[in-house]
């Protein structure tokens, strides 16, 4: 019992310091939670199998019992630019491909009919690092991404790049009817993000603050939001599933409040998934789910590139990002009775159109397919040890490059921005 406690705290402690991290797939939210939803693509509105499921479906813990889970992803985003600016071809790439993403979780099962929980796991995350000699996406010069001669005075190019971390923390509660055929759960969401930017003193000219656009100090806001669930095991072989989260209102982003709109708003968006599990033979599951996230509703990443007001301002540039739909299929084969295996495909839409590749040089989040495995292993009645993989193959986004300092746009350039992704996560759950 005292290694057990002594896991928990080490995990707590790991997953509050570094959870939050890149993680960007369906735009810059994680494809899935728990590593065993991530191996089948992130499905499992309906089929709940761990204390994570409360990220997927609050409703779910009711079927998990009393457990703990815990889990790391190794991930991998390979992202950068290639362009062609006044005849000359430039290209670069992103530093910083290796991130380390923990997510954790606990359920107690009160009774038959009441189960709580608390989860704490990177919602998402977003994370270029250019290099200071990459070649200027302005005037091909190898002094940064957007360095310019036309830049106002103190502002120089140099290594140019976000980092956007979110940790979410959501205690739930779940309730059983019908002798367990349905369930309904409910978590409250407690956020955490923090972001910095850096190289981005050519924009500060287009700012309604030039001091807050760029190279200040990370800052961080917290904010509130819930998320609710249902689960009907509509028949022994056919499970429904469903689940709507809140737009999460955040506080702002004073260090750069120059930079997004509504003075560094930055609130996440609402989603909401439905799906279903179908047991189509005695060792085989498979998985189907829906998922909507509505990014059009945060100003700060809907709004177009091209909108002429400041930089800070309501109305100002955003990085243009439409709301989309995801499509998440899954099979589980429980190959042995110690044995899982899992496969998954993943396929979101592309929230970047060709018109914001510039702004979108600092959040390519154009991934659309992603295919993944995993497996479970039981090691005894209380132990398990889990794995899954995930790839996801190279998508680009070409658009024209614009010079507005006249006032009047003047093409002299196009850029394709690229993205492709490769994680591995490894798991450990104790069911008491």
């Amino acid at each position: 019992m005292v290694f057990k406690r002594s896991l928990l705290a080490a995990s707590v402690a790991a997953t509050l310091f570094t959870a939050g991290a890149a993680h960007a797939t369906n735009g810059y939210f994680s494809h899935g939670f728990g590593v065993k939803s991530m191996g089948m693509a992130g499905a499992g509105v309906a089929l709940p199998q761990s204390a994570m499921s409360m990220a997927t479906n609050p409703a779910g813990i009711a079927d998990v019992g009393t457990r703990f889970d815990f889990d790391v992803s190794w991930f991998s985003p390979k992202r950068g630019y290639d362009a062609t600016v006044m005849g000359n071809h430039i290209s670069a790439d992103s530093g910083s491909n290796n991130f380390y993403i923990p997510e954790l979780a606990f359920t107690y099962a009160l009774d038959s009919s009441n189960t709580v929980g608390i989860a704490m796991y990177g919602n998402g995350g977003l994370n270029t690092d250019y290099s200071g000699t990459a070649a200027s996406l302005f005037s091909t010069q190898p002094y940064g991404t957007f360095y310019s001669p036309l830049a106002p005075p103190g502002y120089t190019g140099g290594p140019t790049g976000v980092d956007l971390q979110q940790l979410f923390i959501t205690p739930t509660y779940a309730h059983t009817f019908m002798d367990g055929k349905l369930s309904v759960g409910a978590s409250l969401i407690f956020a955490h993000q923090k972001f910095r930017a850096k190289g981005l003193g050519a924009f500060a000219g287009m700012s309604s603050s030039p001091s807050n656009v760029t190279s200040n100090e990370y800052a961080k806001s917290n904010g509130w939001g819930g998320k609710i669930g249902v689960l009907w095991h509509a028949t022994d072989v056919v499970s429904l599933g469903a689940s709507y989260q809140s737009k999460v209102h955040m506080g702002k982003f004073d260090k750069y409040s120059g930079l997004f709109a509504q003075g560094g708003k930055f609130d996440i968006p609402s989603t909401w998934t439905v799906g279903g599990a179908f047991r189509v033979a005695p060792d085989w599951t498979l998985t189907t789910d829906f998922e909507r996230i509505n990014y059009s509703e945060v100003k700060a990443i809907s709004n177009p590139s091209t909108n002429q007001a400041p930089l800070g301002s309501d109305n100002g540039p955003g990085f243009g990002w439409k709301s989309i739909n995801i499509v998440k299929l899954g099979a589980q084969w429980q190959a042995t009775p110690d044995l899982q295996v899992r496969f998954g495909y993943n396929h979101g839409q592309n929230p970047i159109e060709g018109r914001d590749v510039l702004f979108n040089t600092l959040a390519p989040g154009v991934m659309t397919s992603h295919y993944t495995a995993g497996f479970t292993y039981a090691v005894d009645k209380h132990q398990e040890i889990s794995a899954a993989v995930m790839y996801a193959p190279k998508v680009s986004v070409t658009g024209t490059l614009y010079d507005t300092s006249s006032g009047t746009p003047v093409a002299y350039g196009t850029e394709t921005i690229r993205m492709k992704e490769y994680e591995a996560t490894v798991g450990y759950s104790y069911k008491f």
